[in-house]
């Protein structure tokens, strides 16, 4: 910043809970100000938007694969036979899973530009 003196103030009020968040940060960060806190958060934080639901859609996957797994293995102990749909069923859902991560990749990475 060229001009250092700060001619703008602004001003705002927390409820006690936002307030004790606040405190709880600034003295996790170990900064010398509250205003040097709140300038660097503001200037160099991010502004984070996460889409609760296609979080929820990698976890039902998630556990559609795991409770898949778990009846093929008790299939297989019990009767000793897999079945080609019980492994197609779970590729399906892994690829599915796998463009969900590539998402959130991706979405990480805009933050990080």
């Amino acid at each position: 910043m060229e001009n250092n003196r700060r001619n703008h103030k602004i001003s705002f009020r927390m409820n006690e809970e936002e307030y004790e968040i606040f405190m709880d940060k600034f003295l996790k960060s170990k900064s010398d100000s509250q205003g040097k806190f709140i300038r660097r958060m503001l200037l160099n934080g991010i502004v984070l938007h996460f889409d609760e639901d296609k979080a929820k859609t990698a976890f039902r996957l998630i556990s559609n694969i795991a409770n898949n797994i778990n009846q093929i293995a008790v299939r297989v102990n019990s009767t000793g036979n897999i079945y080609a749909e019980d492994i197609s069923e779970i590729k399906r859902d892994i690829n599915e899973l796998w463009r969900q991560q590539r998402y959130f990749q991706s979405e990480l990475q805009k933050l990080r530009q």
